[in-house]
C-alpha cells in the first residue's frame, strides 16, 4: 500500500471478484469456487454461443474453450488445490476491502446513479444482457451473472487514517441509531 500512496493518486479504482476466495477452509473455498466458476461458465455459454441453432460454430478460435481452461481452470484449480505461498487467488468481497482501505486512510467515493444506468445500458446492448445484473452495493457497484455476484468495482480516495476511521465510525453510529429508532 505504501507503493500506491507514494504513487499519489487522486483516485484509486478497484475491481476484484466479488467472492470469498481467501478462507482457510477448504469446504467453503470449495463452494464459493463452485458457484462463481459455475456463473461464469454458463455466461461464456450463454453470451458467446452461435446465433442460431443451425448456424455455424461462430466461435472459430475456441474462445469459450480457451477462457474456460486457461483462464477460469487455472484460478479453479489455484483456489482449490494450492495452499499457502502456492495459492495466488485470494479473491475477498467489498467488505473485507472497505475495511483494510480504511485502516489504510482511504475513504470509499460513491460511484454515480448516471455511472450505474450507463452500466446498465451498455449491458443491455447485448443479446444476453438481460441475464447480467448490475446493482448498487453500498458505494460500489456489484455486477453479476443472474443471481451470482461475480464483479465489484469501487473507487477509493487516500484522505489519511483518521478521517477514514471518523467516516466509518460515522456511518456505524448512523446504522445503529436506525436500529435503535
Amino acid at each position: 500500500m505504501r507503493l500506491v500512496k507514494s504513487i499519489r493518486p487522486r483516485l484509486m479504482v478497484v475491481v476484484e471478484t466479488e467472492a470469498n476466495h481467501n478462507s482457510p477452509d477448504f469446504g467453503h473455498r470449495f463452494v464459493e469456487s463452485l458457484f462463481t466458476a459455475a456463473a461464469c461458465f454458463d455466461c461464456l455459454a450463454e453470451c458467446c454461443a452461435p446465433a442460431a441453432a443451425d448456424a455455424k460454430d461462430d466461435d472459430p478460435a475456441g474462445m469459450r474453450e480457451a477462457v474456460g481452461a486457461r483462464f477460469l481452470g487455472e484460478r479453479i484449480r489455484n483456489v482449490v488445490a494450492a495452499e499457502g505461498a502456492e495459492r495466488v487467488v485470494r479473491d475477498v468481497r467489498i467488505g473485507v476491502w472497505r475495511k483494510y482501505f480504511a485502516r489504510c486512510g482511504m475513504l470509499e467515493i460513491e460511484l454515480s446513479e448516471l455511472a450505474v444506468r450507463h452500466a446498465r445500458l451498455v449491458v443491455n446492448r447485448f443479446p444476453c444482457g438481460a441475464a447480467c445484473v448490475v446493482g448498487a452495493e453500498g458505494k460500489s457497484v456489484v455486477m453479476g451473472w443472474k443471481d451470482t455476484p461475480l464483479l465489484c468495482v469501487s473507487t477509493w480516495k487516500f484522505v489519511g487514517p483518521k478521517k477514514a476511521r471518523a467516516a466509518v465510525e460515522k456511518k456505524q453510529r448512523r446504522r445503529s441509531g436506525k436500529r435503535n429508532g
